[in-house]
């Protein structure tokens, strides 16, 4: 604060002017007063469909002779939809129901409403009750989204005569901040990547039960001459990637044990794990995959120099048939199955040098689907393996999730 200038509540009031903008900006903010509501919502497809929805000629025409198809998402969340309560009035005819009606709100982002939609409420008893959205009316909010406000009325309570024109089936899941998955996605698409996931969390385990050492509080692997290896590169890979992000375990913490050095993002671009997070073939061609080990249990104030066994680290060199290395992240008959894309046949003999697993490795770099099967043949890796095992569980999750993001997107 100046002598002058009172800057302290100046900045105060900012403070709070900030943060009510940064709620205006939030997606949900014009919904927290709001209750959501599980339904099953019918979208007009409008490629489907031979009838312009705005000429509103079919709306009460559903069935095996309307011209109009639905998009069914299930699980969808609208906001808005208060208890449903009859109104009673009393005209020449006696006392009679009012047509129920109201008002509810489609979150942004999510898919765009269009007057004839219909949807059915999950918590009313008689669910079969089919709603139709008679206006919708836009807003948009400062950054740029779309809040949609929708009148209904109950139109039908049987929900069988539109089951017929449903051509497309989705499924509305919870969106993950910092990833580029929407809200409704292809009902089909969800399950492959459900499966995928699933697979996902158990490799991510299995790494941690493999080879988090408590003793050292990170990930290590014993080699062929049984010495402990401690490989930077993979945890800057693991970090970079949160590749362990949300396993069975949440609370192992992935860091360097051990000072890198001022060159090493510039060492790390031009290794194996660079070329994965890339997708670059022609990077893995000449990409550091094979390394010397270096004995670190010496090296003053870490956490290796406290243990009475001894540990090594991996230094990553360039493969040549002249140099002498101790192992290598990738065999070369992968490197040359992804340059060359060659994919294994099938995975009936597991004592096959190439097991069908490898082919969503070699998938990956192409951007092809992975199949069932070979999602499934992960289950036979031969974790005993502990070098082939430390370096191709994190190399297949992140296929994994790539293929996962690109299903959800």
């Amino acid at each position: 604060m100046g002598k002058i200038i009172e800057t302290t509540y100046h900045d105060t009031v900012g403070r709070i002017t900030s943060f009510a903008s940064d709620l205006l900006k939030n997606s949900f903010y014009t919904l927290n007063d709001k209750k959501p509501s599980i339904v099953t919502y019918y979208n007009i497809n409008q490629v489907e469909s031979t009838l312009d929805p705005g000429s509103k000629l079919a709306y009460d025409n559903i069935g095996d002779e309307s011209p109009i198809r639905y998009n069914k998402i299930e699980d969808f969340i609208i906001y808005g939809f208060n208890r449903i309560e009859l109104q009673l009035e009393n005209d020449e005819f006696g006392l009679e129901a009012e047509k129920i009606t109201g008002d509810m709100y489609i979150l942004p982002n999510t898919i765009k409403p269009t007057e004839g939609d219909y949807f059915e409420v999950e918590h009313i008893k008689d669910s079969s009750w089919l709603f139709i959205v008679t206006d919708v009316q836009q807003d948009t909010l400062e950054n740029g989204s779309n809040v949609y406000k929708c009148q209904y009325k109950l139109e039908y309570v049987d929900h069988d005569r539109i089951l017929n024109n449903i051509v497309e089936d989705f499924t509305m899941i919870e969106k993950r901040e910092g990833t580029n998955v929407v809200k409704v996605v292809e009902t089909n698409k969800l399950a492959k990547a459900k499966e995928m996931d699933k697979v996902a969390v158990s490799l991510k385990a299995y790494f941690n039960e493999l080879f988090y050492s408590s003793k050292v509080q990170t990930f290590i692997y014993m080699d062929l001459t049984e010495w402990r290896v401690y490989d930077e590169y993979m945890i800057e890979f693991l970090i970079r990637n949160n590749i362990l992000a949300d396993g069975l375990d949440s609370f192992v913490y992935v860091c360097h044990q051990l000072e890198v050095d001022k060159t090493f993002s510039l060492d790390y671009d031009g290794t194996i794990f660079r070329a994965l997070e890339l997708r670059d073939k022609d990077r893995l061609r000449t990409a550091c995959r094979c390394f010397r080990l270096e004995d670190i249990s010496n090296v003053y104030a870490t956490i290796f120099a406290s243990r009475y066994e001894a540990y090594f680290k991996t230094k990553y060199i360039k493969p040549a048939y002249d140099i002498i290395y101790n192992g290598a992240a990738f065999p070369d008959e992968l490197v040359y199955d992804i340059i060359e894309h060659n994919l294994v046949d099938d995975d009936k003999d597991l004592n096959e040098v190439t097991p069908l697993w490898r082919n969503i490795i070699v998938k990956y770099f192409y951007d092809e689907e992975y199949t069932k099967d070979e999602v499934q043949s992960i289950y036979n890796i031969d974790f005993k393996d502990s070098i082939q095992a430390f370096y191709m569980i994190p190399t297949l999750i992140l296929c994994l999730e790539y293929a996962i993001e690109k299903l959800l997107k």
